[in-house]
């Protein structure tokens, strides 16, 4: 039997950091006997990328999960990807199909929940509670704890203190539902998600690393809380149950928002369809080349692929050669650079799940739609760490500081696993699934990376 506890957005530095400063006695103890490693995420660096990476144990080019929202494909419209959109099998998919008992709480991109040998309990973007769980009979009791689906990220925009009791409410329910759901279920596959250390670290992550004492004594006060859980259930499992404790991707501390749809305004990209845009691609399509989604994520305005396209197809790559160009010269007000690197999709997300990118790949298929591999972005923008990339359309400028404090990264994930085999070279979070398979006796599908 295996465990897998996800703790969103935790940094392998700053787990490292707690361990050394004996804040957290129990990863410390788990760190000793498991190994503490640092891995990378994927590319876009967000949560539903990345953990429906791990869930898939493909790259987002084959399941099909670029960010929160995506673009709708016949018109200028955002939509939110589900558990619907995902193009490949889950691992409690998979794990029933074996014959295992599987249970699953909170993991981005699982509502609404597919039915499986066990239960599911869906993540974050599900709106309601009478709706989260499959099978539902488990939802009269996580409304009997205040079970909570998400922190209110509101809250921590309008105030850290108000943020804060919602928070540890929300953890505390959690690991509620989680020892209750350990006890009382027949489980071979047991994964529960923890979204509110992503939450703390977006709002409270410079604060405690400039040592400011109150908001500082509080982050701590989380993860020693956090540490106690993990302690917790280090004693309810036996030793002989595998358990895995990971995150999707690191975090730093943010120099800058970079609003890059109103950057691509200001650098003749995009135009605008308004003066004051009503939503975030309220674009004027015949006279705009590109337009973005966060995070980094751009689409080239490509006549026959866009609903009003004006790029021609024959002009896709030198388009999007000179917006690489454009995005690499792009310099923060201070001076520094702003992008690492830009990807063309098929460099990230080629179809075959290849070791690298097929360069006589057919232009045809990279502008095709019909594919998960078909609605990545055309360019995808890395930030330097300190640079936050939004959207930001209707931003007045397109460098802003706001309540946010911490961003995403893409190299300080961690993992540590107890009876799981792990690769011994550098690899992603996409890469664990398989390994985790295995340690179940199940044979990992020859299509998974």
């Amino acid at each position: 039997r295996l465990v897998v506890l996800g703790i969103d957005g935790v940094p392998h530095s700053l787990l490292s950091k707690l361990i050394q400063q004996g804040d957290a006695a129990n990863f410390a103890k788990l760190a000793d006997e498991a190994g503490l490693r640092q891995m990378d995420s994927v590319h876009p660096t967000v949560s539903s990328a990345a953990w429906t990476s791990y869930v898939t144990g493909v790259q987002p080019g084959k399941h099909g999960i670029y960010g929160f929202i995506d673009r709708k494909p016949d018109e200028y419209q955002i939509r939110i990807p589900l558990s619907t959109s995902v193009a490949t099998r889950n691992i409690w998919e998979l794990l029933s199909a074996a014959g295992k008992r599987v249970f699953g709480m909170n993991v981005p991109v699982t509502f609404p929940p597919h039915t499986v040998n066990g239960i599911l309990i869906g993540g974050f973007l599900c709106p309601n509670i009478n709706k989260v769980a499959n099978p539902p009979d488990v939802i009269p009791y996580l409304k009997s704890i205040g079970y909570e689906i998400d922190t209110d990220a509101m809250l921590a925009r309008k105030s850290k203190d108000l943020m804060l009791p919602n928070i540890h409410k929300t953890l505390d329910a959690r690991m509620e539902a989680m020892f209750h759901f350990l006890a009382q279920e027949e489980w071979d596959y047991f994964h529960t998600h923890v979204m509110a250390t992503d939450r703390l670290n977006h709002f409270l992550l410079m604060k405690y690393e400039a040592g400011e004492a109150k908001y500082a004594d509080e982050f701590l006060r989380f993860y020693r809380n956090l540490d106690s859980y993990l302690g917790r259930l280090l004693e309810t499992l036996p030793d002989e149950c595998g358990l895995v404790v990971l995150s999707d991707h690191g975090f730093c501390t943010i120099r800058s928002e970079v609003q890059l749809s109103r950057w691509l305004v200001e650098a003749g990209w995009t135009t605008l369809a308004r003066p004051e845009p009503r939503h975030p691609l309220d674009i004027d399509p015949e006279k705009s080349k590109a337009y973005s989604l966060i995070p980094g994520r751009i689409h080239v305005n490509v006549r026959g692929r866009e609903p009003a396209g004006i790029v021609p197809p024959e002009e896709f790559n030198q388009v999007r050669d000179d917006l690489a160009r454009d995005l690499l010269a792009l310099r923060a007000p201070n001076g520094d650079p702003v992008i690492r690197r830009v990807f063309r999709r098929e460099e990230l997300y080629w179809p075959a799940g290849a070791g690298a990118p097929d360069p006589e790949m057919p232009l045809q298929r990279v502008l095709a739609t019909d594919t998960a591999f078909g609605k990545a972005a055309d360019l995808i923008a890395v930030p330097y760490d300190g640079y936050d990339l939004k959207m930001g359309l209707a931003s007045p400028e397109t460098f802003v500081n706001t309540q946010l404090e911490g961003m995403h990264t893409y190299h300080d994930a961690l993992i540590m696993a107890r009876g799981v085999e792990l690769p011994q070279e550098r690899f992603s979070i996409l890469n664990v699934t398989r390994h985790v398979l295995s340690a179940l006796g199940v044979e990992p599908p020859e299509d998974m990376d």
